[in-house]
């Protein structure tokens, strides 16, 4: 029986994917997490198979939980299923070391196929999200691209209306350091404070309106 954690604020989510996934007879959810300093903790006692993650959790950031997880255990099989489909979160995502990424919109054969696929050590990107990752892989009009892989942590963190101080609490950094890379952000996207960017970050799906 393969087991599988699930790490997503949302209740009524986390019970919806639970039967989808128990429903299918091969799977076990041996825990549920809804944030990450508790996600993290539940995977250390568990173990499981494969960790599905969401990206967007209040008072932690998905992506920055990702690297704590592989920095723990390298050969962790992570599937992402997030409610950003855009190209730039999957890019981010499976260069950090993610296994695979799925949306939330995906149907159910698609997310059964993601866990299994993960499962046996493979890497599983939804159709949909692959063939705008190949039609985008050239593209140079979305302003992220410019940004390193912490500054992009950072500047997702600003769009959603986090504090400098906070930031640093859960990057687990210095405020100095933030701080840094918030001008360096606003100064390479051409931004002048955080409503800027977070109307950045709506215009090119990056986060919800």
């Amino acid at each position: 029986m393969l087991q599988v954690q699930l790490i997503d604020d949302h209740e009524v989510v986390r019970k919806g994917i639970r039967r989808l996934l128990e429903d299918s007879g091969e799977i076990q959810v041996i825990c549920e997490s809804d944030n990450g300093e508790s996600g993290f903790q539940d995977y250390c006692r568990h173990k499981p198979d494969v960790l599905l993650l969401d990206l967007a959790m209040p008072g932690g950031d998905g992506m920055a939980l990702l690297k704590q997880l592989l920095a723990k255990q390298p050969d962790i099989k992570v599937l992402v299923l997030s409610m950003y489909d855009d190209v730039v979160f999957p890019r981010r995502a499976l260069a950090l070391g993610a296994s695979g990424y799925v949306s939330k919109g995906a149907s159910a054969d698609v997310l059964l196929e993601a866990v299994f696929q993960v499962a046996r050590g493979g890497r599983y990107v939804e159709p949909r999200i692959a063939q705008g990752m190949v039609l985008h892989s050239a593209q140079s009009d979305t302003p992220v691209n410019v940004l390193t892989a912490r500054e992009f942590e950072v500047f997702s963190l600003l769009a959603q209306g986090e504090s400098v101080c906070h930031i640093a609490e859960i990057l687990h950094l210095s405020s100095k350091t933030v701080g840094t890379h918030r001008t360096n952000i606003l100064r390479k996207l051409g931004a002048r404070n955080a409503a800027d960017l977070a109307r950045l970050a709506v215009r090119h799906g990056l986060i919800m309106a």
